[in-house]
This record gives C-alpha cells, sequence and structure tokens, in this order.
C-alpha cells in the first residue's frame, strides 16, 4: 500500500500506544452512522449506497479533524452491515429505508432459528450446514453477493483511509461461536441450553472454533491490517454466571486472539457491558500484543490496576454523555478519567460506539481534551 508520512505518523503512534510506548493519548474516531445527521444523505441512502458512504463518512472525520486531531479510526465505514451482522448473528436485521424509516438506526430482530438438533448438526457437519438453511430466511441472498462484491475491494478502500491519514484499527469481525449461537437460538433460549446442556453446546462451539482457526491460519496477509475485533457482547462477566464464562465463553476468546497474534494481527476485544469479574483473565494474553474496548460500563480504573500495562485500553465515554451532556461534561469525564489511569497505552474514543443522536460539539470536544495529555 502507497503511504504518506500523516498516515506513517499516526500508525507509529498507534504502535506505541498498544506497546505503552507513547507520550500522549490517541484521540480515536467511533460513529459509524453518525455523518448522516450532519450531512445532506439519509442513513437509508448512507448504508445502500456503499461508495456515496464511504465518502461521506470520510468527509465527517475529516471535519472532526480540522477542528482537533483524529488520530485514527476504530471502525470504517459499515458497508454492506446487513450481511456482515446476519453471518456473524445469525439473525434478521431490519434497516433503515426498507423495514424502517430512512434516517432510524439498523435493528436486530432476534428469533429463534437455531432449532433442536442443530447442535448436533454442527457437530456433524459444521456450522455451514445450519448457517445455509438460516441466511434465506433472514436476508435477500443478493445482500450475501453484495457482501462479498464489497469487501473484494477492501485493498481500494483501504488505500482510500491511508490517502486521507487514517490508520483504522478494526479490518474485520470475529464473532465467538457464544454470540453466533446466541443470535441465532435467542438470547433466552440459548441461556437456557447453557445450562441445561453445557456439553453439547461446548462441542457444537468447539467445532465452530475449529472452522475459525483454520480461516483465521489460511487467509492471505494484508499490509493495510493492523487489528481485528473479536466481539463480546452477550458472553459479558455481567451476563453470564462464572461457570458458564469459564467453559464456554473465555477459552473461545482467548484462542481467536492468540490465532490473530500469530498472524501479526492485533485482537481489539469488544467489551460490551461490565468484564470487571473476569478482568484477571486477560492477563493470560501474551503482554503488549491486545486492545481491550470498554463501553462505559467495565470500571476502567479497576482495569488499569489489575491489567497496568498488559494490555492497551480503549474507550469509554458513555453513548449516554455523548447525546445529552455538554462539551464541558465530556472533557470533565474524560480528564478525571486520564488524571486516574493515565495515558500510557490509551486510546480514547465512545464507549463502543457513538449513537447517530450523538451531538457533533461533544465528538469534537473529545478530541479536543485529548490534545491536553
Amino acid at each position: 500500500m502507497k503511504t504518506n508520512p500523516i498516515f506513517d505518523e499516526r500508525l507509529k503512534k498507534v504502535q506505541a500506544c498498544t506497546n505503552h510506548e507513547n507520550e500522549h493519548v490517541l484521540a480515536c474516531y467511533m460513529g459509524q452512522a453518525v455523518p448522516p445527521t450532519y450531512s445532506d444523505i439519509t442513513l437509508a441512502k448512507y448504508m445502500s449506497d456503499t461508495e456515496a458512504g464511504l465518502k461521506y463518512y470520510i468527509d465527517f472525520v475529516n471535519r472532526i479533524n480540522t477542528i482537533a486531531p483524529v488520530d485514527c479510526i476504530n471502525f470504517a465505514y459499515p458497508g454492506a452491515h446487513q450481511a456482515a451482522l446476519s453471518l456473524i448473528w445469525w439473525s434478521k436485521v431490519k434497516m433503515p429505508g426498507e423495514e424502517l424509516g430512512e434516517n432510524e438506526i439498523w435493528q436486530v430482530d432476534e428469533k429463534k432459528m437455531i432449532q433442536d438438533g442443530d447442535y448436533e448438526l454442527i457437530i456433524k457437519e459444521g456450522s455451514q450446514a445450519v448457517m445455509n438453511r438460516i441466511l434465506p430466511q433472514i436476508i435477500d441472498m443478493k445482500k450475501i453477493e453484495k457482501f462479498f462484491e464489497y469487501h473484494a475491494k477492501d485493498e481500494m478502500i483501504a488505500q482510500q483511509y491511508i490517502d486521507a491519514g487514517y490508520p483504522v484499527l478494526n479490518s474485520g469481525l470475529i464473532c465467538p461461536p457464544f454470540e453466533t449461537l446466541c443470535g441465532g437460538r435467542s438470547m433466552t433460549a440459548f441461556f437456557m441450553d447453557c445450562y441445561r446442556k453445557p456439553d453439547l453446546v461446548k462441542e457444537a462451539q468447539d467445532a465452530m472454533l475449529e472452522e475459525q482457526l483454520k480461516m483465521i491460519a489460511s487467509r492471505p496477509d494484508r499490509d493495510y491490517v493492523i487489528g481485528e475485533w473479536i466481539g463480546g457482547w452477550r458472553g459479558a462477566s455481567g451476563l453470564v454466571s462464572p461457570k458458564i464464562w469459564d467453559n464456554l465463553v473465555w477459552p473461545y476468546m482467548y484462542k481467536l486472539a492468540l490465532a490473530l497474534i500469530d498472524r501479526g494481527i492485533t485482537p481489539i476485544l469488544h467489551l460490551d457491558q461490565n468484564w470487571d469479574r473476569d478482568l484477571e483473565r486477560f492477563l493470560e494474553l501474551p503482554a503488549k500484543k491486545c486492545i481491550i474496548n470498554t463501553d462505559g460500563m467495565t470500571d476502567l480504573r479497576k482495569a488499569r490496576k489489575v491489567l497496568g500495562d498488559h494490555v492497551a485500553f480503549m474507550g469509554d465515554v458513555p453513548a449516554q454523555m455523548l447525546t445529552v451532556s455538554t462539551p464541558d461534561e465530556v472533557k470533565d469525564y474524560i480528564r478525571r478519567l486520564l488524571d486516574d489511569i493515565g495515558v500510557k497505552g490509551v486510546i480514547l474514543a465512545a464507549g463502543c460506539d457513538a449513537p447517530t443522536c450523538s451531538k457533533f460539539e461533544n465528538l469534537v470536544a473529545m478530541h479536543e481534551v485529548a490534545l491536553e495529555y
């Protein structure tokens, strides 16, 4: 890939921060669906017209960057996002301009798609056997084709971010088996399965994990890839018991992270909800090779005490603060956080993702206050 001095400088900052060698906090943009709120395009058009959507996304980041520097981007423009979510979550995703209004954010319509006997089918024939039955029920298969067509252009898309000077931290989605099965089975039914037949669930997850590890190991190298997202939603410490977490959640996140590290890719562990109870387990991962991305519910002060410089930290401005607080309140929250945890290994970003209704001035405030540290 052809780079430029601004991109190279920012990439060095990202690498230094991951290694806890940074002198200042990094300011990272995260707000996949925010640009249409402050542009002359509907969310529906932004999502369906990927060429236009990508342009609006980069233009919006540039607007913030002209006011206060954007060192990097967490997640890029969500091109072909409906298909991506359907593929990893096995649930129907309602989209703006289709089932929803033109400017309504996409919504997961989770139903019980995984039926009795499907765990056994996954064990016997692989996850594809179940996914191939589910997908036509939840999404137009032409959109799956368009998803692969879109991602066939990943290198050209990556070059646009490089030309704009922004390292993109996440270049892919890796969904642990626990999360995929939870989405496809529905939360209540799956959690009951975890109690009633944990051995069967584990055997199915083992089969799915083996597929994922082979996929990661066999992929061609892509020199623009910095890190990849390993999702954690329903597997949060605050949602499942220690027994389920130890047996069905952590072993899979851990092995997926190691597989990425083996390929020279930084695992970015996306930790929605509260993970306080199990923070020590992240010490099992190789030091200074991972980033944990929290959403405001995990106590970052505790995380710093427990994990020190073992991992880098991304976050942690709560979504609700970006929508209802004032810029001064946002800055005060960040100052108090950084005064307590320091700047080493810290990438300042919205917790999880900035909502569509985030105030522009609050997004700017995050990047402005980063200049103080």
